[in-house]
């Protein structure tokens, strides 16, 4: 026995169908969100840890450097015998106008030393300026002195460590265990006579 649908009957299934696939897109869109807030959360602790991460390479690199820092320059003849980490100088109005990971010195030079994970040559770039604004607005442990820059990276590209170099910085590499000048022992490094 066929069963004959009306059109009304037809209508009703129509409806029927609309609302349930309407309720099956409802629930994917509800699910999809979810899905996107989870995805969200985990990118951003995701991160979080990265960022933790690169500060504790950062930091270990910074404090290889540090430990490493006045023997290194010894072997250049340049004898050094304090060390200043995260140097600031401050505005008066309190703002900071400019901040050194290391500053190494003596009675006649005063090494100021950019330290980074990864070293770019933006990272050159910006140290040559703190490097201006050092002689511009001179730390008092500074005046007087011969200033050298130096910059440290526990990876950088070969072209980056010529850039630096071409510009009168020492460079320096932390690798493994070791910590090494890379430049030349007959390198002419730039100097700035900082004003007292």
């Amino acid at each position: 026995m066929k069963t004959i649908l009306t059109k009304q009957d037809v209508l009703e299934l129509m409806a029927a169908s609309q609302e349930a696939a309407e309720r099956r897109h409802a629930d994917f869109e509800a699910s999809l969100q979810k899905s996107n807030a989870d995805f969200n959360k985990q990118m951003k602790e995701l991160n979080k840890k990265m960022g933790e991460l690169t500060d504790t390479i950062g930091e270990a690199a910074e404090a290889q450097v540090r430990e490493n820092v006045i023997a290194l320059f010894r072997e250049r003849k340049i004898i050094l015998d304090e060390i200043f980490p995260n140097a600031i100088k401050e505005n008066f109005d309190g703002t900071i106008l400019y901040e050194i990971d290391l500053l190494v010195v003596n009675t006649m030079y005063a090494v100021a030393v950019e330290v980074k994970n990864t070293l770019r040559q933006r990272d050159v770039e910006n140290h040559l300026k703190q490097i201006e604004k050092i002689e511009q607005h001179p730390m008092s442990c500074v005046k007087g002195k011969i200033l050298i820059g130096a910059v440290a990276g526990m990876l950088m590209k070969h072209e980056v460590a010529e850039f630096a170099m071409k510009k009168g910085l020492f460079v320096i590499k932390p690798k493994g265990d070791a910590v090494k000048i890379l430049n030349k022992h007959d390198f002419k490094f730039q100097e700035w006579n900082i004003r007292k």
